[in-house]
């Protein structure tokens, strides 16, 4: 262990090593890492690209330098770095820091933690001498070869340098208020370059379920068996038939029944029949989960059950908006949960709503984000991506050169 030349054990440890000490930094200091945001933040990479460069030209003939910049220690980084990515999407993450124990080593906060960001370093030096060693001789293999380290090179200096300046703010539009010019964080609020007005929020639902209610404890009995009710159909909640008489999708409450409403306040409802295992009609009434504008309606079955009408579950939502920017333009758009809206850099989701008033909100809650670093991301991947195509396509034609020349010397000896 330890000996010339240094393997992949040696690798292994020194990076498991590293990892160790960056959770004990992480540990003791309850801190996470930010980097300063645009423009610091780009000549601090400029900087870091240079000094890659004269480590390079002046001391790559050193045996630690020839290391860093070796295969072993650098498939040993990237390893840890794709664990502590999928990590990242295994362990829920939060800015912060709680009294778990993964929590203080900074699992839970891996995109800023000290881990992430040391590993990450050291993985750019030992790429970035790994590039420049291999320029030369510039061949059809060393390009392939290249083409893969820059890219991920850039995908992991990009992810690293961009996070300071990724911002997801927040904004809440009321219909018929006022454009809304800001947006904000945890932190503060953020005048933007363009204001959102909200115009008209629609929710479509699905039908509200049937639900089996104990009475003494307030819970649901039939979870494991709830139906979207349909006018005309029959369901068995434990030793009841429930027929569906009547369903109205849209209700309003007058007198002793319910009838069509399509205004605002409108809950759906009702009208079942219930029956016992004998076929015996137990009762008739009408069923509503109610809205905020209107009461809510169960009915008992006896001391121990009720039968109830649940809210309905969103099927898709959308706001449609108007857009002003500073320069005096607007136009109208749709923002979707999964389409979001794209302005001037940002983009805009649609993520939630007023859900006690369900269809008839008047607020939609927006989400913008904006990461000016992502396509330089984007622009890694695809680069990793052609660089596997074209060493895969190399591979074939060698391969095939390999056959051809079997057939011809198997045609010569014969």
């Amino acid at each position: 262990m330890f000996k010339k030349p240094y393997s992949y054990p040696e690798a292994i440890i020194i990076s498991g090593f590293i990892v160790l000490i960056s959770f004990v930094i992480e540990y003791i200091t309850q801190t996470t890492i930010l980097f300063p945001k645009f423009p610091v933040n780009f000549y601090i990479l400029l900087g870091f690209i240079v000094l890659i460069i004269f480590v390079h030209l002046f001391l790559r003939k050193s045996h630690i330098i020839k290391w860093l910049s070796g295969k072993y220690f650098s498939i040993s980084l990237i390893s840890i770095m794709a664990l502590l990515v999928l990590l990242m999407g295994l362990i829920p993450q939060s800015d912060k820091i709680s009294n778990t124990f993964i929590s203080k080593i900074g699992l839970t906060n891996l995109k800023n933690s000290w881990t992430l960001t040391i590993i990450g370093i050291i993985l750019l030096v030992s790429l970035g001498l790994t590039i420049l060693k291999r320029l030369k001789p510039f061949n059809k293999k060393n390009f392939a070869f290249l083409l893969n380290h820059l890219g991920l090179w850039l995908v992991v200096a990009t992810a690293l340098v961009g996070r300071s300046d990724l911002m997801r703010l927040e904004m809440h539009v009321f219909e018929n208020k006022e454009p809304v010019w800001y947006a904000q964080d945890s932190d503060k609020f953020y005048e933007l370059p363009f204001a959102i007005k909200l115009e008209d929020f629609i929710l479509d639902e699905y039908s509200p379920k049937i639900a089996l209610v104990d009475n003494n404890l307030g819970e649901i009995i039939n979870r494991d068996e709830m139906y979207l009710i349909e006018e005309g159909e029959t369901y068995q909640l434990s030793e009841w038939n429930i027929h569906i008489d009547e369903f109205i999708p849209l209700s309003y409450e007058v007198g002793d029944k319910y009838v069509e409403f399509l205004n605002k306040g409108g809950s759906p409802s009702a009208k079942i029949t219930v029956t016992d295992a004998d076929n015996k009609t137990i009762l008739t009434d009408w069923l509503t989960p109610g809205s905020a504008y209107m009461k809510s309606k169960m009915i008992m079955l006896n001391k121990e059950y009720s039968i109830a009408l649940l809210r309905p579950e969103p099927k898709k939502y959308s706001s449609i908006v108007e857009v002003f920017s500073k320069d005096g333009k607007k136009e109208k758009a749709t923002i979707m949960v999964n389409k979001p809206y794209k302005i001037k850099g940002w983009k805009v989701y649609q993520i939630s709503y007023d859900s006690e008033k369900g269809r008839w909100s008047e607020l939609s809650v927006l989400e913008l984000v904006r990461d000016p670093w992502l396509p330089f991301v984007y622009v890694g991947l695809i680069m990793v991506l052609f660089g596997a195509l074209y060493l895969f396509w190399i591979g074939k034609k060698h391969n095939k050169k390999i056959e051809n020349d079997k057939i011809e010397n198997d045609k010569i000896e014969n």
